[in-house]
């Protein structure tokens, strides 16, 4: 899993660009100012709220990936659970799993080779669901 390091701002700019849109493209879209959009870009803000953050996913009709990625990114700079799985990660069992493993992994008691092989099996198995639904 490759892992680049950038922040949400040049994301949200990144994305922009290769689309050839404006700021106020995305402003109008968002219905948010473009100094927002300016400043958030150059991390004067901080990333949009996760209504705001679909609406941009949409609006620039970004993969499933990128999507994560944009999550990723903006709660890494709000200091927040991601907002598309905070719920999961907050109230059902899988978080609890999840949030337990975390506390096992930083007290030692799980490695990196543990989470790396279980990537691994949910990456195969992504592989093979997106497989079978094309044929």
């Amino acid at each position: 899993m490759q892992r680049r390091v950038i922040c949400f701002g040049d994301f949200i700019r990144q994305k922009r660009v290769d689309r050839e849109l404006l700021q106020s493209d995305v402003a109008k879209a968002l219905d948010i100012s473009i100094s927002f959009v300016s400043e958030m870009e150059r991390r004067q803000r901080l990333p949009f709220d996760s209504v705001k953050l679909e609406k941009f996913a949409a609006y620039l009709n970004l993969t499933e990936d990128e999507k994560a990625e944009m999550y990723d990114l903006a709660s890494r700079e709000s200091n927040e659970v991601p907002a598309d799985i905070a719920d999961t990660f907050m109230y059902e069992d899988v978080g609890d799993m999840a949030r337990f493993a975390l506390r096992e992994f930083k007290a030692g008691n799980l490695e990196e080779e543990d989470w790396k092989q279980l990537i691994r099996k949910a990456e195969a198995n992504k592989s093979r669901r997106k497989g079978g639904a094309d044929e």
